[in-house]
This record gives C-alpha cells, sequence and structure tokens, in this order.
C-alpha cells in the first residue's frame, strides 16, 4: 500500500475540488448537491487499514450527508481492501455490488510510439469535442441522460478549470479516441482512454496514452497513476506502455 500513498495523495487533492469533505478517522466523505446521479462524486473514501472497521460505522457518516444532497445511490471506495475483508463481505452479502480496479503506476517511460498517429491536445472549446464526450460514455455503458448532462457539467464547470486535460485522435476531423491528464500534488492520473468501436485495432489508444505520459512528464509530474479492471485487456496494453500494478482498490455500490 505505500506504493498507492501517492495515488491517495491525488485523490485527496481531486476531492477538494468538490463542495463537501467531511473527514473521519477512517477517511472522508466527498459529496456535491450539483451532481446527484454521479456517484463518483458522492461517496466515502475510506483510507483506513483498521479491521474492525463497519459498515454502519461508514454510513452513519455518509447516508446523512447522501440523504443531504439527494444522491442516488450508496458507494464507497476501499483503498485496503487486503485489511478490510470484513468491510466487504458485509457490504457484498447485504447486496451492494463489489468492483475492483488494479491501480498501475508509469515505471520509466512509457514504450516508445508507432509512426503515424497523431494525438492532439483538446480545445475545451471546440465544438466538436463535447458530442464525441457525450457519445463515449456509452463505451462506460454510462446511458441515463441527467448522468450524461451531470458528468459534462463536472467536466466543463470543475476538472477542466482545475487543471484536467483531454486529448485526442481524429478521422475526419472527429475525434475517434480520447484520454485525459489530471494533475495535483506533483501525481498525474490518466483516465477515460476510449476508443470508439469504428476505429479500434489501430492503436490509438496506446497513442493516447503516450502523449498523455510526455505531456505529464513535461509537466513536471513525477508520478503517473491508471486504474484498470483486472484481467482485462486494457491492463495488458498498459503493461505494455510500462505501466506496473502497484495494488488494489475495491468499491461497493448500491442505490438507495
Amino acid at each position: 500500500m505505500a506504493d498507492l500513498e501517492l495515488l491517495l495523495r491525488f485523490w485527496r487533492a481531486l476531492d477538494s475540488a468538490f463542495e463537501t469533505v467531511e473527514p473521519s478517522w477512517w477517511g472522508g466523505v466527498v459529496a456535491d448537491s450539483r451532481f446527484p446521479d454521479i456517484w463518483d462524486v458522492n461517496y466515502a473514501r475510506v483510507e483506513t487499514d483498521d479491521a474492525a472497521l463497519s459498515v454502519a460505522e461508514v454510513e452513519s457518516s455518509l447516508l446523512p450527508v447522501m440523504d443531504r444532497i439527494g444522491a442516488r445511490h450508496v458507494h464507497m471506495v476501499v483503498f485496503h481492501p487486503e485489511q478490510l475483508t470484513a468491510l466487504l463481505s458485509e457490504a457484498s452479502t447485504r447486496g451492494d455490488r463489489l468492483s475492483w480496479d488494479t491501480a498501475m503506476e508509469l515505471r520509466g517511460e512509457a514504450s516508445a510510439a508507432p509512426s503515424g498517429t497523431d494525438v492532439e491536445e483538446v480545445d475545451p472549446q471546440d465544438p466538436s469535442f463535447w458530442p464525441a464526450y457525450r457519445e463515449s460514455l456509452d463505451e462506460f455503458r454510462i446511458t441515463e441522460e441527467g448522468a450524461i448532462r451531470q458528468l459534462a457539467d463536472i467536466e466543463r464547470d470543475v476538472l477542466i478549470p482545475a487543471g484536467k486535460r483531454w486529448f485526442a485522435v481524429r478521422e475526419a476531423g472527429r475525434p475517434r479516441a480520447l484520454g485525459s491528464l489530471m494533475g495535483m500534488e506533483g501525481v498525474g492520473y490518466v483516465d477515460h482512454i476510449v476508443t470508439f468501436p469504428e476505429a479500434r485495432r489501430r492503436g490509438y489508444a496506446g497513442a493516447v496514452v503516450r502523449r498523455i505520459a510526455e505531456e505529464a512528464r513535461r509537466s513536471d509530474l513525477d508520478h503517473l497513476y491508471l486504474l484498470a479492471e483486472p484481467g482485462t485487456e486494457a491492463v495488458s496494453l498498459y503493461e505494455r506502455l510500462g505501466f506496473e500494478a502497484m495494488g488494489h482498490i475495491a468499491s461497493t455500490l448500491r442505490p438507495r
């Protein structure tokens, strides 16, 4: 877990961009009443490795805040899942959806890029970006209009003003692959790597990640992380690019 302390430092700094952060001995509750449908900004960040922590103790702090903002889900992110197996088992047994992410860090420089793929930085004022962003959410199985609208608002009103940068590969003037870089506290985070179905198998995702790694180095971000679903093709891609698995993060989710 020591290797993930820098990622956790980034995560705390990112959370501070939102409306509410209520600290607790086990971590904290993050919330923003502008985005009640988005569980990634309305959740409990569980940082402790104390195996005695229970779901009830977390929710005694979490639920009043979720009630206040009208959140539609109950969400926990657990940074020490190997130590908090009882907490995760309790949540899973009652019916919460349990998911895992592999936390990966770039070690050294990203592998050399093949020639022929141009990756450009996106101007958020470019009118072609926002339709492509909305379209890309379908690849993450996000289809509800309210959630799509709120996610776009988070990008436009919170994350881009806080320094988030977007990169794209275009075909015929349209973004066909996307990815983003966020840097905080000297730590970079790669997110939203996606290639649209008609443009796959052309190396676009790898090209986007390489460009992001270059920009992170130029921005003096000494560490670069991303999260990937374990056992997927994405993990293999990132390993080929020079990322190494550093640990796991677990999440629980249930509707209100």
